[in-house]
């Protein structure tokens, strides 16, 4: 239902943007569709919930009072597929992100988020409170699954000092 209503939303604004600029609504609800598509293929192969709506997930994130794993990546980007195919398929990687965070990802030139998530290089992931105020970010492939939960561990002493 969701994932439905997701789609009609996200078709509506397609729709209702862009018109006097010529764009081609067809193209481009056709890659949002397949951008769907493939987040709901992916979301199988994890140990963790995914979310592809950004308002979704921080309400989401507000009512179960977690933080906010942002993924940022590209459809080509070969470094953004070894993550999600290999660093993110980790058992402990993935049970610590479904316990501490609400998980997002989104497609860096296709998704609809804030501007203040200035994304140069992907695949970047981001990590925020539930109020969409950044703890901090990183850019680039880390294969060692470790890397990711020692860099939570060291979120969380920060942010418990504060």
């Amino acid at each position: 239902m969701g994932k439905i209503l997701i789609l009609l939303v996200t078709l509506t604004f397609l729709s209702c943007s862009d018109r006097e600029k010529g764009v081609d609504h067809h193209q481009e609800k056709e890659q949002v569709e397949a951008f769907q598509k493939s987040i709901l293929a992916t979301k199988k192969a994890y140990a963790f919930d995914i979310y592809s709506d950004y308002n979704e997930a921080y309400a989401l994130a507000k009512a179960k009072n977690k933080s906010v794993f942002i993924l940022f990546t590209t459809e080509y980007c070969r470094w953004c597929i070894k993550l999600k195919e290999i660093t993110l398929k980790d058992p402990e990687l993935g049970r610590r992100l479904q316990e501490e965070f609400v998980v997002l990802f989104l497609d860096r030139d296709r998704s609809t988020y804030p501007t203040k998530y200035k994304v140069r290089g992907v695949p970047a992931v981001y990590l925020t409170d539930k109020n969409e105020e950044l703890f901090t970010s990183m850019v680039g492939y880390h294969k060692n699954p470790e890397d990711y939960i020692k860099w939570f561990d060291y979120i969380k002493i920060e942010t418990s000092e504060l």
